[in-house]
């Protein structure tokens, strides 16, 4: 089973109801545009689909988890040889 980026325990600061929004929101992003993901030490790197929706919905998902999980550092690279984006969540 793939892993998804709600599956990282993070430090945040939403309330049960926003939390179970915003894994509802990484969750229909990651229904349609996730390629694959890996858990690292310390972290996890998600590659998605390089469209412009995707980047658009990523940076807004992104600057959200940074006002709520400030422990952790969010990171988004577009890939323009493959069309892709990479999203690299580090805890700092």
């Amino acid at each position: 089973m793939e892993e998804r980026i709600e599956d990282i325990a993070l430090s945040c600061s939403l309330d049960a109801v926003a939390l179970g929004e915003r894994r509802e929101e990484w969750r229909a992003l990651d229904d349609g545009a996730l390629l694959g993901s890996t858990n690292r030490p310390g972290g996890l790197t998600a590659t998605y689909r390089g469209d412009q929706a995707t980047m658009r919905a990523l940076r807004a998902l992104v600057e959200a988890e940074r006002e709520c999980c400030p422990d952790y550092r969010w990171t988004l690279a577009r890939d323009e040889a493959h069309h892709t984006i990479r999203l690299d969540v580090d805890l700092t």
